[in-house]
């Protein structure tokens, strides 16, 4: 029998036998990853973490985070209380649909006039065909088409209501396929398939007081730095690095797929030809205002949403959100995020921060008691020294004075 046919004990018991050391699991909860995907062995976890009172479109959120990086979540928190000391974030979400792509070989005889002529009965009868999907908001909207040398290349919008859409949209995809080769002047089908092109945008706004960032002076070195950011790739990577800390651990909590987001954003940061910072800061009018558009391809309902219990724990944090909504929350921790790494950067520099948090992590690997922990991880951060053989050093000191 080839191991993803044996069962989830079964693969541990063959691994075990090869030497390998695995962590214990509960049976159940084994069973039910098993479900979730293929040659199942264990489980990886993560924190979730809580942002707490993040203010947007004038209601307050409860964040889920999940990320093993407790500074994202500090960062994250941080930058919502200086959103809500200044009103808070208004968001906005364009949720048009997503995008698919199908690529066809033509015959001698094709004539893409009279193919276009046939898109408003393909539109109704995929629509007729998914006809859940029309019930819940959805359905197929558009397609277009452009001819280059023997190749079709067919750009189809599906609104997938309020879940991701991946499956349902490639099924969409595969239906049109297989009605078009009917068409004696298509010759192949090459590939149907979803994009991840960037679509469902999401844009979050701020306007700041540059008092409650430490004054005008370093409001002005944030405007500096983020105007680098556009304009220098290597600070840019960076930049969007920090938004994506805050966007990821969202999509991570909320069982979205953080990797097509992932992808749709590189292709945002390229759109001019140039990689450059996804947000922008100015200043204006004494204010300091801040502006962060991502594509939000997410949803909340669908894939393994409902089926794993530690993602429903999520929603019941979140609330009652649609997908618009948590396409808003996220973009504004993506933009909390990133004003609080520019002011760090502005102002104390970001690492004094980051290894005070980190040294939680360095002080976990010690042989101690939790009380000795506790001693050392207060002296690491009263000496700012955040190394692994400064916490041992600190450890033989704090055992001498017992």
């Amino acid at each position: 029998m080839k191991f993803y046919q044996l069962r989830p004990e079964e693969r541990r018991k063959k691994l075990i036998e090869e030497g390998i050391s695995l962590d214990s699991i509960d049976d159940e909860v084994l069973k039910r990853l098993d479900k979730l995907s293929e040659n199942v062995i264990g489980q990886l976890r993560l924190p979730v973490g809580i942002v707490q009172n993040l203010v947007v479109n004038g209601h307050s959120y409860l964040v889920p985070m999940a990320t093993e990086e407790p500074s994202v979540i500090a960062a994250a928190n941080h930058g919502a209380r200086l959103f809500r000391l200044n009103g808070g974030v208004v968001a906005t979400s364009k949720r048009d649909g997503i995008y698919g792509q199908i690529v066809l070989k033509v015959g001698s005889n094709f004539d893409l006039n009279e193919l276009e002529k046939k898109f408003p009965e393909l539109i109704t009868a995929a629509n007729q065909k998914f006809a859940s999907l029309v019930r819940h908001g959805g359905g197929l909207k558009t397609i277009s088409a452009k001819l280059k040398e023997n190749l079709l290349y067919l750009k189809v919008m599906v609104d997938p209501a309020e879940a991701m859409g991946a499956n349902k949209t490639n099924s969409i995809l595969e239906y049109l396929a297989a009605k078009l080769e009917e068409l004696p002047m298509i010759a192949e089908k090459l590939f149907a398939i979803l994009s991840n092109y960037p679509s469902q945008l999401t844009t979050a706004k701020v306007e700041i007081d540059p008092k409650t960032l430490g004054g005008l002076k370093v409001a002005k070195r944030i405007e500096l730095l983020s105007k680098i950011a556009v304009e220098d790739p290597y600070r840019a990577v960076t930049n969007n690095k920090g938004i994506m800390n805050g966007v990821d651990s969202i999509l991570l909590a909320t069982g979205n797929d953080y990797r097509a987001i992932e992808a749709a954003c590189g292709v945002m940061a390229n759109q001019s030809g140039q990689y450059r910072s996804l947000s922008r800061w100015h200043l204006e009018n004494g204010l300091l205002k801040g502006e962060l558009t991502l594509p939000m391809a997410i949803g909340t309902v669908g894939g393994s949403i409902f089926v794993r219990k530690d993602v429903q724990q999520v929603y019941r944090l979140l609330g009652k959100v649609n997908v618009a909504t948590l396409s808003e929350i996220i973009t504004a921790i993506g933009l909390a995020n990133n004003l609080t790494a520019i002011l760090a950067i502005s102002t104390t520099g970001i690492q004094a921060g980051h290894m005070k948090l980190q040294a939680r992590n360095i002080v976990a690997q010690l042989n101690a008691t939790e009380k000795e922990k506790k001693l050392v991880l207060r002296l690491m951060q009263k000496k700012r020294q955040y190394s692994l053989e400064d916490a041992q050093k600190l450890l033989e000191r704090v055992k001498g004075e017992e």
